[in-house]
């Protein structure tokens, strides 16, 4: 056949593999020309404009059966709406990429605070939050770990900042809360919108109960192990003259070991009444 290209020719011309092009024409979008005495296939010039025009959709993301039906369609206004409305998709995608830019400058930073970071034992360095204003969503654990239709609402705990509490006593003892884990979303996230929704959404639950947090409140970051962490609370708690009250713990960032004696970065959140 004259004028026509097999179809090895139009793979290496375009750098698409004959898989891809076998596929096209699986999906009805780039039907070739079939010998019928030898079965090979062949494309036109005609072919090509089709094929040009699919893989600029690729190019931009469209799915291929949206193609499909913008070129059965023959209409430019079709193409037209097709374009618009990946216009806007690309456009909440850049959304996207600039908030994930940001939380990795963000964690770039976190790490370097982390790898200079040596714990205050004298307390000088605790900041004072004079208008503490934080929403947690406590989380039953018992319920996390079985099937509940509730918490599949939430898009994964990896998302949220997680928190726990450590209850001290009126003698000073201090008892972690390992019943419960806090969830809690910062302005900064990634679909920040979408993961308030989820926590709304599974606060109206029996088994997630939204606890705010406001006042005056001490803060002062911590690294090392949870026996390390369990220590020095128990300094700081003797430092302030902490009892009968909550501590609150921002967990920031995990180093894991085989041994499993992980280490952690966390933020310590203690009631501060000045005298």
């Amino acid at each position: 056949m004259h004028g026509l290209l097999r179809i090895g020719q139009v793979s290496k011309l375009y750098g698409i593999s004959l898989d891809t092009l076998r596929h096209y024409d699986r999906k009805g979008l780039l039907e070739p020309i079939v010998d019928a005495q030898s079965g090979y296939r062949y494309y036109s010039l005609e072919h090509l404009d089709i094929l040009e025009m699919i893989l600029v959709g690729k190019f931009t993301e469209i799915p291929l059966d949206q193609m499909k039906e913008k070129i059965d369609s023959e209409s430019i206004n079709g193409y037209l709406s097709m374009l618009q409305e990946q216009s806007s998709r690309i456009y909440e995608k850049q959304k996207i990429l600039n908030q994930l830019g940001h939380y990795t400058e963000d964690m770039m930073e976190l790490l370097k605070t982390i790898a200079e970071f040596q714990n205050d034992f004298s307390f000088s360095s605790v900041t004072i939050n004079k208008e503490m204003n934080l929403t947690i969503y406590n989380v039953d654990l018992q319920t996390m770990q079985g099937d509940n239709k509730i918490l599949q609402q939430i898009d994964g705990v990896e998302s949220f900042e997680q928190w726990f509490s450590y209850n001290v006593e009126a003698d000073g003892t201090i008892v972690e809360n390992g019943e419960t884990i806090g969830l809690s979303v910062f302005d900064n996230m990634i679909n920040t919108k979408i993961l308030k929704k989820s926590l709304e959404f599974a606060s109206k639950s029996d088994f997630v109960t939204r606890h705010h947090v406001t006042g005056c409140y001490g803060i002062i970051s911590f690294w090392g192990t949870q026996k390390d962490l369990m220590e020095y609370l128990y300094k700081l708690c003797r430092h302030f003259d902490l009892n009968d009250t909550v501590l609150l713990i921002k967990f920031r960032f995990a180093l894991p070991h085989k041994s499993m004696d992980h280490e952690y970065f966390v933020e310590i959140y203690f009631p501060h009444n000045p005298a």
